[in-house]
Parts: C-alpha cells; structure tokens; sequence
C-alpha cells in the first residue's frame, strides 16, 4: 500500500489552508488558525503581506482552476461533520485520522474531545516532521496547545512492510470496541483500489455507529471524462511523483457500502460544496474542482466479518 501522505503535498495542503484563513473572505476561506505552524519562518513572514497571498491566489487559480476554493471549502466542510459528530448526544469513544499529514482538528477542536482518545496515523518520516513541529508550539499561548501528549502518533510505511489491519491498530493502542469517527482526507486517490476497499473493511469491523468521511475522486477522470481541474490535478500531481491511481463511482461506493454494513448519512458534491460554502449572499460563487465528492458514512451493524 502506498504511504498515506508525504510531506510535499501535507505542506501544500498547510499552505492554502493558512492562505484561507488570513484572507478570511466570504468565499475564499478556512477556519484553520494553525496550518501556519507548518510552514517555514520565511513562507510565514510574507504571507503577512496581502499582495503576496494575492499573488499566490492568483497563479494557483490559473494552474490549478478550481483547486483552491475545493481545498478550502473542503476543510470546512469536513471541519463541520467532525463536529456534527461531536455534538451528538452519543458522542464516539475515539478519533483516528488516516493519513494526517499536517492536519490540525485534534488540536483545534481540543475542548469538544474531551475524553475522547485521538490517533493520527501516517508515514513515519511525517510523523516524525508533525512531533516536532507541535512540541515547538506546545506552550505557545496563541494556538491554545497545552498538552502534547494526548494525541497518539502513529508511524508505519504502508508502501513497505506494515500492513493496516485490525491488529496493527490494536497494538497502536486503539480500542476495537468503542464507536470511532475515521477520517481520511485527501487520501483515497494515491491508494491502489484494493488498498482503500481493505481500508473500509477494516473500518468495518469497529462497533455500530462507527462514521468515516472520506473524499475520492471520480472514477471517469481516468477513462477520459474532463471536469473543471480535473486535467491540471492529475498533471501536477503526477510532477510531484504523487500521481493520481485511484477513483471511484456512485454504484462501486453503494454496493461497497452495502456489503460492508455501512449507510451513507452525507455525499458532498462539487455543486453542494459551492452552494454550502463558496457562495455570497449575493448569489454570487466561486467554482470548486468539479470531480471529487465528499462521502460520511456510518456503520449500521457489527455483522460484517472481515476473513
């Protein structure tokens, strides 16, 4: 299984995030107050001056149309089912986030996981690289971190010897038995098909109530459907030596679902996404890339049985 992230695209992903939240506009936006602490002390001082962040905007709208607004966008969206979770009057005993990267909710939302034990799980070379960085701001009063002990990292090269199952998970410390919110973002299409659909089956297997959101791409951006962004994604990403391998299609994820014992309680398109969170009150929006859904869903039953 290819490694859930790697660094280029995590500080990237930091990147546009910090971008969205300095810029705070009503469109062009992310609640992400931390992703700057990722960034390098130079990438941090100037994008203190707006024309540099307008400047970045800029080049990353015509490079990448349509990207900067889904990756905002999609950060509060899935910021927003994390804590439609959380709100719940039965609230998950666990949090795990598969392929963190640079992602910031365990620190962010802090007070609303009370109790709640949270893994981050990703390539041990970015683990390493996220350590670091949180132990440098643990007692920096402006992030609101003060403990960096109750996040369990976890470090495995799922390219190489380490294979992601139930016991692997066990022996990191994760309670099999209690109601867990998974989330995986911006991580299905580096996977192989096999290697994501194990991933749900091994979701699978935690108790019911049991949630995973998830983005994918759409399947057809491989056998010659076009979408807004769709070509510049796979390019760059390819440039980066991450290339795009993997996407999926509504029936593929119904009858996955279906077998897996899993409902879907929430399917983001790209359109919803807009209307949600890329749209003044004007009426007037800004498009997103317009191939890559958002899915949330919850596990009905502990029947399924992984062999």
């Amino acid at each position: 299984m290819k490694k859930f992230s790697t660094t280029s695209s995590a500080e990237i992903m930091a990147l546009i995030r910090t971008l969205g939240y300095k810029e705070n506009g009503e469109t062009i936006r992310t609640e992400d107050y931390m992703a700057e602490v990722f960034l390098s002390k130079f990438m941090r001082f100037i994008l203190s001056f707006s024309v540099i962040r307008s400047l970045i905007l800029a080049i990353y709208a015509i490079k990448l149309p349509g990207g900067l607004p889904f990756i905002m966008a999609k950060s509060r969206a899935i910021d927003d089912m994390l804590l439609q979770t959380l709100n719940d009057r039965e609230k998950p005993e666990q949090l795990i986030i598969l392929g963190a990267g640079y992602d910031t909710r365990t620190y962010r939302f802090r007070d609303k996981l009370t109790n709640i034990k949270c893994f981050e799980i990703d390539h041990p070379e970015m683990i390493a690289r996220k350590r670091s960085a949180m132990q440098q701001i643990t007692n920096d009063a402006s992030y609101k971190v003060d403990d960096k002990n109750y996040v369990h990292y976890c470090g495995a090269d799922f390219n190489g010897k380490d294979n992601f199952d139930l016991a692997w998970l066990v022996s990191q410390g994760v309670d099999k038995g209690k109601k867990t919110v998974f989330i995986i973002d911006g991580v299905s299409y580096f996977l192989q098909a096999d290697a994501f659909k194990n991933l749900l089956a091994v979701i699978a297997l935690f108790p019911e109530n049991t949630q995973v959101v998830f983005d994918y791409v759409y399947a057809d951006i491989f056998t010659g459907g076009i979408y807004r962004g769709s070509e510049a994604f796979k390019s760059s990403l390819q440039k980066m030596g991450e290339p795009v391998s993997y996407g999926i299609n509504q029936q593929e994820l119904m009858i996955t679902m279906k077998t897996l014992g899993f409902e879907l309680t929430e399917l983001m398109s790209p359109k919803q996404l807009e209307w949600r969170y890329l749209t003044k009150p004007t009426g007037e929006s800004v498009q997103p890339y317009g191939f890559l859904n958002i899915a949330m869903l919850r596990k009905k039953s502990a029947g399924y049985i992984l062999k």
